[in-house]
């Protein structure tokens, strides 16, 4: 379970869109007690704006394909972009602390490991499609050796995980004024610059009202009736 409070609500299909784009995430499950852990490219199916199913492969040596087999329940986690939020950055009248935005998307469900060699081969066609549609010039798959592919694919298991809970949580500073946000995203921007910053900024930049209200707030009493 992600705690996720109602003020970090954001579009329900920015979780699909924010998925897709990155493209690799975290599988975490259990097996007899003990958390199994792997990294791993994947590809998310995205119905009428809402994440149905997250495919992908894994190594046959893996242990985790096995406890699958045994306890298939699992969670994918996708972490977007992140990034420090400076209290300088607020405006005068809003004495709220520094924090930490971010986006993330856990998606929960069933896993089933392929059953033949030709699903495992399906799916890593379209990862190798997808991923090679984001390049400028692509890699012509048809013209890697069938036989170097032939004895790699035994080596792998593709999966199916049927996404039954969807839990997105952007934590951009929904709840502030306009005002605060505004010096948060010119903060991101020109003080640090960093990719991932850039990535928050755009985020927060979808918050800010046509209208700008121009005051800053002390969130304290808020907070504490959120606890």
């Amino acid at each position: 379970m992600l705690y996720r409070s109602d003020r970090f609500a954001y579009p329900e299909e920015a979780a699909g869109e924010l998925a897709q784009s990155l493209g690799f995430g975290l599988l975490v499950s259990q097996f007899r007690g003990e958390l199994q852990f792997s990294h791993l490219p994947l590809l998310v199916d995205v119905e009428n704006d809402h994440i149905v199913r997250v495919r992908g492969h894994l190594a046959r040596r893996n242990p985790h394909a096995d406890a699958l087999l045994e306890e298939p329940r699992a969670t994918i986690v996708f972490n977007g972009p992140n990034a420090y939020i400076s209290a300088q950055w607020f405006t005068e009248d809003n004495p709220a602390a520094p924090s930490w935005n971010y986006v993330v998307v856990h998606v929960s469900g069933q896993v089933t490991l392929a059953a033949s060699e030709d699903e495992t081969s399906a799916i890593v066609d379209e990862l190798i499609d997808v991923n090679e549609a984001r390049l400028p010039r692509r890699w012509p798959a048809e013209d890697y050796s069938p036989e170097r592919r032939a004895r790699l694919l035994p080596h792998i298991v593709g999966f199916s995980m049927d996404a039954d809970l969807v839990e997105p949580k952007f934590k951009l500073l929904q709840h502030y004024p306009d005002a605060d946000k505004v010096g948060v995203i010119r903060g991101l921007r020109e003080d640090v610059g960093a990719d991932d910053a850039r990535g928050i900024a755009d985020y927060m930049e979808t918050t800010v009202s046509d209208a700008g209200d121009a005051s800053g707030r002390d969130i304290t009493e808020e907070l504490g009736a959120a606890r």
